[in-house]
């Protein structure tokens, strides 16, 4: 999970330039594709300041979402995958691409076939981030269950308005070699399912941009589930709230904004 800062504006707003991201970590990090890139803009959010692009790629066992809010500057990214990749490369792809420094990037990298308990407790979420971040992001694993295909395109159809999420997309469900996966794009970010049809393990991904109530999608699974194991991950809190302003944006854009309101005026 990758949140980068004080993006270049008109990279986060461009369609080619998420196309290629998507395509170059597949290849450059030797990553599994079980289809192209599929990229949605969302140019109609409560606030201006939330329209973006979404975007995703289904991935053996795993996928890649890159979540971008042009004018707050920010990127998310998530690369959930069934083996093992260059952590270094991910990131200096991403921070090519999208011209953010190392310094306002945040990073956090876990395993999810067993509760990651080397994490800092400074990126667990308990409730009380929610001045200072983005949202929270649910990873969760139920084992010893059985799902099928149809099953889980129910529940991508279904889940949106049962835990007060915006789907802006019809569930997208394909079969891999070993895995029945599904993904749905929701206005605060996505929501994705990775069914391992061997292990018969499910693996259940929901990161949201906006706060949330966390117990409403746990309480989903334990109603649909039983057991299951899990952890709350904080999003977004790295990010300035305050809006660039003329000086601000001057500094980003150089000597061009300077020409422009020249000529505005």
């Amino acid at each position: 999970m990758i949140d980068g800062y004080r993006g270049n504006e008109n990279r986060l707003d461009d369609m080619r330039t998420v196309n290629s991201v998507l395509c170059d970590l597949v290849a450059e990090l030797n990553l599994g594709s079980a289809m192209p890139p599929f990229l949605l803009p969302y140019y109609y959010a409560k606030e201006s300041d939330d329209d973006g692009i979404s975007a995703f790629t289904i991935l053996e066992g795993g996928h890649i979402t890159i979540h971008t809010f042009p004018r707050r500057g920010c990127v998310f990214v998530d690369l959930l995958y069934d083996g093992y990749f260059d952590e270094d490369k991910l990131k200096s792809l991403l921070r090519d691409a999208f011209s953010y420094e190392v310094a306002s990037e945040r990073s956090c990298r876990t395993e999810r076939r067993f509760l990651d308990t080397t994490i800092d407790t400074d990126k667990i979420w308990d409730g009380r981030q929610r001045a200072i971040a983005f949202g929270p992001h649910i990873i969760a694993r139920v084992e010893d269950t059985e799902v099928g295909f149809e099953q889980i395109f129910d529940m991508l159809d279904r889940l949106p308005p049962q835990i007060g999420m915006i789907p802006i997309c019809r569930p997208y469900v394909l079969k891999t070699k070993e895995f029945l996966s599904g993904i749905v794009l929701i206005a605060q970010s996505h929501i994705a399912f990775h069914y391992c049809v061997k292990e018969k393990t499910l693996f259940c991904d929901l990161f949201s941009c906006s706060d949330y109530k966390v117990s409403n999608f746990t309480e989903y699974l334990a109603d649909k589930f039983g057991k299951f194991e899990h952890m709350t991950l904080i999003r977004g809190s790295k990010y300035d709230r305050v809006k660039y302003g003329r000086e601000q944006k001057i500094k980003r854009l150089g000597k061009w904004a300077n020409m422009k309101e020249k000529e505005d005026r």
